[in-house]
């Protein structure tokens, strides 16, 4: 009875003498081969990558990630929100952008700076009143075919540094924000009469789909002044803003307006977060338009 030949994975034929078993068959010695050198893998130590063996120098230099910022192969590695794998050790090395949460390696920072931003925020970044006017009014138009109406007001905006807006706030009475709306009340005889918005101001240099997001939210508080719903607790006041916001970063759905939903949506705050799940609570019951119509006609939340 004649023996059956081996035949190599290699090149399909019979192998006579020396042969290597690898990978669930056999192969002549010179046709184990790596797939990213292609020279003959001669010991027993070789890793594999989608079925294909590789020497272990050649996959660590060829298949497994890279660093994104020091550019070293990883075996373990860490990912951000936006998919960028590092090395573990550079989580408490650098900062984080204010921002977007990327982190910034001391090349990327600048100097002098008084919060960190990475290269992606700062390209996009709002600085001008030049820059900033074609956006508000397209934020303008969005808000309008959402339903909500400003009874004709002439409506502003003002980019401020964080010293200015700070000031505002304070003036305000508002905990910290990147935005804030400005308005006047007018009372007589220790009685409310009217309260007249003065205009928004937003942080400058917010990466533009932020700056949108925060505009967006202070036109919501336009909508509530206007409209004499000025007895909302603060949690509902910022919830219904904070929710508006998130509708429209929901509407853009680009990567970055989607992770400042996210940001929305996981917040733990208990005035803007717990009020925006309040509100979206509210929403899911009554509809958007129809919520519009209760606040604007009882000047209060319905109840759950």
């Amino acid at each position: 009875m004649m023996s059956v030949q081996p035949i190599c994975r290699g090149c399909g034929q019979p192998i006579w003498g020396e042969y290597l078993n690898a990978l669930g068959g056999q192969w002549h010695p010179e046709h184990f081969v790596c797939a990213g050198c292609h020279r003959p893998i001669r010991d027993a130590s070789f890793l594999t990558y989608e079925g294909a063996p590789y020497h272990t120098d050649c996959y660590r230099n060829q298949i497994l990630p890279r660093c994104a910022y020091c550019g070293k192969p990883m075996d373990k590695f860490m990912v951000d929100h936006w998919g960028t794998k590092y090395c573990r050790h550079h989580q408490d090395a650098y900062p984080s952008c204010v921002y977007c949460g990327r982190l910034v390696p001391p090349e990327q920072q600048e100097p002098g700076a008084e919060h960190i931003r990475c290269p992606v925020c700062r390209s996009t970044a709002i600085t001008s009143a030049a820059e900033a006017k074609p956006i508000f009014s397209n934020l303008i138009r969005w808000v309008s075919s959402q339903g909500l109406t400003y009874n004709n007001l002439r409506l502003s905006l003002e980019l401020h540094g964080r010293a200015r807006l700070s000031q505002l706030l304070r003036e305000r009475d508002q905990p910290h924000s990147l935005g804030v709306t400005t308005s006047t009340t007018y009372t007589q005889n220790g009685h409310v009469e009217r309260t007249e918005v003065n205009g928004i101001a937003v942080l400058e240099g917010l990466p533009s789909t932020l700056f949108q997001g925060v505009t967006i939210h202070e036109l919501g508080h336009v909508w509530l002044i206007v409209h004499g719903i000025q007895d909302l607790p603060i949690w509902a006041a910022e919830g219904f803003c904070e929710y508006l916001s998130y509708r429209y970063y929901m509407d853009m759905n680009t990567p970055e307006s989607r992770y400042h939903a996210l940001c929305i949506e996981q917040n733990k705050d208990r005035v803007y977060g717990d009020g925006f799940r309040h509100m979206r609570t509210l929403v899911d019951k009554y509809g958007f338009s129809r919520l519009l119509e209760i606040l604007d006609t009882t000047k209060r939340l319905p109840s759950r």
